[in-house]
């Protein structure tokens, strides 16, 4: 399966997240992206990201219930399209950043295979990868002569997946009547969705469930990415449940209703939740600084997604402490859509990024 391919057509993505499932159903009509129907279920621990030491995660899922989740909203949202993208976690994806010599196009491929070889942390029989290049630019001087060119190079991003997560994903849609297009890591639909139109590098920060993956992308393009264990908004709601003594649906929504506003007797809320959005920040400031020392600049923009991404004062905390624009996931601002339905996609805007950039995917040329 080729993990970067893209194939014009009508498709529907779906994002299986660890506590439920969102779909989007999108169409050309007039050389315009248009939202044909959308559904979500979010009742259900699906699948658990267990670490296994190396750099990527095992992911435990619950395929029967997934399966019969999946047939059920099909039918009562009246899907239609057939042809499918499904979401991979980034932590459960291997990624490097890997530079090659200015080659020819198709020796690239042998190059890359070459190199996947000595960075992939699992026996390359056992994955799945594909690659996609960042960018062409400029290296390093071969002397101190100011005259000497510099020795052009291309930056190319690998992604591995473990083929036994890739089978548990593709055994699931066979027993539906989807016709399975391509596994996509969220990466890649966060980008296509959220910051495929900027210029210059900007950082989407996914907060979701259980991790938060930090993403940069490069003029549309992924540049790199990672995700957080334990630093996604379980552990928030864990820490207020526990700080108050209370059970995990108050305290979550406890965690909704007041967020980072620090605002009156539940002030103390916000005070719980500072070490999870603490180590957030310290993460993204290690990406911005790790970038600009790669690229001598910095990230013009950071997109919060994600489940967690709306809570109260969340944007605005964030934009003080990191001195840098933040501003909040807007999936469909790209696509049209009726207007009825403004109010109900904007509250859910945040957790269907992904799935918009996977229905995205199959309206490519």
């Amino acid at each position: 399966m080729d993990l970067f391919k893209k194939k014009p057509c009508s498709f529907l993505g779906i994002d299986i997240g660890t506590t439920g499932i969102r779909m989007v159903q999108l169409k050309i009509d007039n050389k315009e992206i248009e939202l044909e129907n959308y559904a979500h279920t979010e009742t259900k621990e699906y699948m658990e990201i267990l670490s296994n030491g190396r750099k990527t995660a095992d992911v435990k899922m619950s395929n029967t219930e997934i399966l019969n989740d999946l047939l059920k909203i099909i039918k009562e949202a009246g899907i239609t399209a057939r042809k499918t993208a499904i979401s991979i976690p980034i932590s459960s994806a291997f990624s490097s950043a890997m530079t090659l010599p200015d080659i020819p196009e198709n020796e690239i491929n042998e190059a890359v295979n070459y190199e996947a070889r000595q960075q992939i942390p699992l026996p390359i029989n056992e994955v799945i990868f594909g690659w996609s290049i960042i960018n062409k630019g400029e290296g390093e001087k071969k002397s101190d002569d100011k005259n000497q060119k510099q020795i052009k190079k291309i930056n190319v991003l690998l992604i591995a997946i473990p083929k036994e997560i890739t089978e548990q994903y593709t055994d699931i849609i066979k027993k539906t009547n989807l016709k399975l297009i391509a596994l996509e890591t969220e990466s890649f639909s966060l980008a296509r969705s959220l910051a495929k139109d900027n210029k210059g590098p900007s950082m989407i920060v996914d907060i979701g469930n259980k991790t938060t993956s930090i993403i940069i992308v490069e003029n549309g393009s992924v540049s790199e990415s990672h995700s957080i264990p334990g630093s996604g908004g379980e552990e928030i709601t864990k820490m207020i449940s526990h700080g108050f003594n209370i059970d995990f649906n108050r305290a979550e929504a406890l965690k909704r209703d007041v967020g980072l506003t620090f605002n009156g007797p539940k002030k103390r809320v916000s005070e719980i939740a500072l070490p999870i959005i603490g180590i957030i920040i310290s993460e993204i400031e290690k990406a911005n600084d790790s970038y600009f020392n790669k690229n001598k600049t910095r990230i013009k923009k950071i997109i919060i997604s994600g489940s967690s991404a709306s809570l109260p004062g969340l944007i605005e905390y964030l934009s003080k402490k990191l001195n840098t624009e933040v501003e909040i996931a807007n999936p469909w601002k790209n696509i049209t859509y009726d207007r009825a339905l403004s109010k109900e996609l904007k509250k859910i805007s945040t957790s269907f990024s992904v799935a918009v950039g996977l229905a995205m995917r199959g309206l490519e040329k």
